[in-house]
């Protein structure tokens, strides 16, 4: 789905995905001014297509809002791409969950002279029905979502010096790198897993959850009595607990 949605998008856009990318949606009518803030300095110009655009160079978090509308009749000719159109039911509730899920999402928007692809999570969504038709308004606004995690250091040995320098110099040192950050995780943890041959509660744990002694939990969770642990099926559906 997602590839095909990319061989069809329009030239200019405005997209939102969930899940790693594996869930996305088209805003299907461009909004007359959108606008990307951050305190410090920044500088303003028109792009046709997309109104006022804001871009800033301090390193704050960036905060994106627009107006727009999701049309009841995806063949008017203001939609982006009629090929792509959905509901306003089905774009409220899709971004709603997003919402609601406490995972970031991605925004990503493209004009003439101008790409941008951030993670972010959703502050507002308001949303009112138009009078005497399906349509439905919309005001949205998203802050940047910055991932963190501990940094890995790797920890080595330097040779010792050359002949020649003092007995201290040769002998040799501990040296100590940053191996930098992994490239931030953005998909949904699974609530659900199909046990395989071979497969149990610990390595399940292991696998899925990350520590393999939490596998007691998955067993409290799917009601597995002692003494089914052992003649567990592959094919078997097991709930998964949150992932910490």
């Amino acid at each position: 789905m997602g590839e095909t949605m990319d061989k069809e998008k329009p030239e200019y856009f405005i997209e939102l995905s969930h899940n790693n990318g594996k869930d996305r949606i088209l805003f299907p009518v461009l909004p007359e001014q959108l606008e990307i803030k951050r305190k410090g300095r920044g500088e303003t110009f028109d792009i046709i297509g997309l109104g006022q655009i804001n871009v800033i160079h301090s390193k704050e978090l960036s905060e994106i809002s627009f107006e727009s509308f999701f049309p009841a009749n995806g063949r008017a000719p203001y939609v982006i791409h009629s090929a792509l159109f959905k509901s306003p039911g089905y774009l409220v509730k899709k971004i709603s969950r997003w919402q609601e899920s406490q995972y970031p999402s991605r925004i990503t928007i493209k004009a003439p002279n101008m790409k941008l692809t951030l993670a972010v999570s959703i502050e507002q969504f308001d949303r009112r029905a138009v009078a005497g038709t399906d349509d439905i308004e919309f005001q949205i606004s998203f802050r940047e979502y910055k991932f963190y995690a501990p940094r890995r250091l790797k920890v080595g040995t330097k040779p010792a010096a050359a002949a020649g320098t003092t007995a201290t110099a040769a002998k040799p040192t501990t040296t100590v790198k940053d191996a930098g950050a992994k490239r931030p995780d953005e998909r949904v943890p699974a609530t659900t897993y199909k046990l395989k041959p071979g497969e149990n509660l610990w390595s399940v744990a292991k696998k899925q959850l990350g520590d393999e002694n939490r596998w007691k939990e998955i067993q409290k969770l799917n009601n597995i009595k002692d003494a089914d642990l052992k003649k567990l099926q592959a094919g078997m559906m097991l709930k998964l607990p949150p992932k910490k």
